[in-house]
Formats: structure tokens, sequence, C-alpha cells
């Protein structure tokens, strides 16, 4: 019999399905525990607990915050995590094939269908899917903060999905919400002061489901990509953001900067502190960060890997 740990977010955007009874039904041969932790301290001792136990599966039932807690103690152990999508944008379920067929997700513990994949750290935090700094930071942040604030705001967001972010996006760039800053980025592959008003770092290719900003990039292939917007007219920044959000890479934008390393540091040269996020949250608040890959630095289960699919489909769209 197999020893199945789920975590399930109530708070998350989809959250108030019958998620227990799906689960159950779907996995009756298997000796199940839902987490209910009542703060931070105690989700973190319960996954160590798992650890040392050493589960045949971690369940997260929520969206990329959630993943993005659960890895943090999972990040380079044995024990293997299962996500079933219950968030706004699910990046990291997209890209590891996971909807909302919880029959077929959970056939993948049966079957012991796993990988390991790569992890980005910041400042020593985990990340799996992307994050960044800049207006996309704040849009992040925005969203958050609603969210606690204002407990029907969740419901607005089970209506929008991953479309949420993208209207918050919009509405900062229409108003002129953007502001750059000046880094100081230093990797092998580059070395450089520059302003700029967002940096992203990537671990697989698309944010907020559409936004694919590095299509050529995946997590296993043992680098992260940073991708940098210098952009300091407006109408050129929003350009480029549509060119990509409709698929059309703009390989030739002199003002867009990508490249692949295995570690980099990001210092701001400006006297404040800005939020980097990471998988839909806020990571910390700092005035510098630094980003190394962990290569198959996490256990997941993988019902139908979509890497491939994705960046076939993005290098068609180049051509």
């Amino acid at each position: 019999m197999q020893n199945i740990s789920v975590y399930l977010n109530q708070r998350a955007s989809n959250g108030s399905q019958d998620w227990r009874g799906k689960i159950n039904a779907a996995l009756f041969r298997s000796q199940i525990e839902y987490q209910s932790p009542k703060s931070l301290d105690e989700l973190y001792e319960q996954l160590d607990l798992d650890v040392a136990n050493n589960v045949d599966a971690i369940m997260s039932v929520g969206g990329d915050g959630t993943v993005n807690t659960i890895i943090q103690r999972l990040a380079g152990t044995e024990v293997s995590l299962l996500v079933i999508p219950g968030g706004t944008a699910n990046d990291f379920a997209r890209v590891i094939g996971a909807n909302s067929n919880i029959k077929h997700i959970t056939q993948t513990i049966r079957q012991n269908k796993k990988k390991k994949i790569d992890l980005i750290s910041i400042n020593g935090k985990f990340m799996a899917t992307n994050g960044g700094l800049g207006f996309a930071a704040d849009v992040a942040r925005d969203i958050n903060e609603l969210r606690t604030v204002y407990p029907n705001f969740k419901k607005f967001m089970k209506l929008s999905g991953k479309n949420i972010y993208s209207l918050f996006l919009a509405n900062k760039l229409l108003t002129r919400g953007i502001k750059s800053y000046k880094f100081k980025i230093k990797s092998l592959e580059f070395n450089e002061t520059l302003l700029s008003s967002l940096i992203l770092v990537n671990n697989q290719p698309a944010l907020a489901g559409d936004f694919v900003v590095a299509p050529n990039t995946n997590h296993h292939d043992g680098k992260v990509n940073i991708t940098i917007f210098k952009h300091q007219n407006r109408i050129e920044l929003i350009q480029c953001i549509l060119k990509i959000l409709n698929g059309n890479y703009p390989i030739n934008d002199k003002n867009l900067i990508s490249f692949e390393t295995t570690e980099a540091s990001i210092s701001l040269i400006d006297p404040e502190v800005l939020p980097f996020f990471g998988d839909g949250e806020i990571l910390n608040m700092d005035s510098s960060w630094d980003i190394k890959c962990h290569p198959k630095f996490l256990s997941v289960f993988s019902p139908n890997d979509q890497i491939d699919l994705v960046n076939l489909c993005t290098q068609v769209s180049l051509m």
C-alpha cells in the first residue's frame, strides 16, 4: 500500500472543489493523509517528517505558490511530488502535463512515472518556474495583496484564470506605471551594468500560461535563462511584449537580451530594495540576488511531459 501525503491549499483560486472526494476515489488502495498545518512552521515540520518517513508521494493541490512552498523542503531529496493544478496560472503543472483529470494524473503514482528536474535558487530560496525583478514583480505583489485583503477577489481570479496577470500587466503598462532601475549583472556569459524595467529568470518557456519569454529553455537543461528588457521607450516595450504574447518572439529586438547560464548575480545600483517574485510569489525584498541552477534537484511525477511540444510549437512560430 502506498503512503501519500496530500497538501491541499483551500485558499487557492480553485480550492473550493471537492478534491478530497476525487483523490480518495482515484487512489482508494492507498494510505492517504491530508495535512492541514496552521502555520508555515507547521507545514515545514510536516514536510520534514514526510521526507524522513520516505513517503511514496507528496501531492500538492493548489497553484504555483503552493508548489513553491513545498519544494523548499523536497529539493535535493528522493521524495517525489505530484501536482494537481488548483491555482490561477498553474505554470508548473502545465509544463509537466498535469491537468484537472485527477484519475489520469494519479495513475502516474501507480505507474511510477517520475523524473528529476532542475530547480533555480535565488539567495538560497528555490524556484521551479519563472520569476524576476521589475514591473512583473509589482504585478505579482499587487495580485497577492488583493487576494489577502479581499477574500472575494479569489472568485474573480477563478473566473479570469491566468488572464488576470495580463489584465494587471496591461493596466500597469497603459497607466505609465513602469520604472527602470540600474542593475549590475554578472555571469560568465554576460557582464554589464544597464537600465531595465524588467528582468526575468526562467526555468521553463512560458510565464502566466501564454507569455513564452524563453522558448528554448526547459527544466532539464542544467541552465537558467535570464531575459532582460532594456527598452526605455514605453511604446517599444509594449510592442515587444505584445509580440511575445502573440507567439512572435522578437529575435531582432536590440533591447531584448537573453542568455543561458549556470549561475549569475544581479545587483541593484540604486539605493533601495526590490521584490523578487518566483512561482507567482514574492520570494524576498533585497538589493542583490545570487542565482544558481541546481540540475536534477527535484523528483516529480510527470503524467505527460509537454516540454518538447511547447518548444516545437514555439520554434515553428519563429520560422
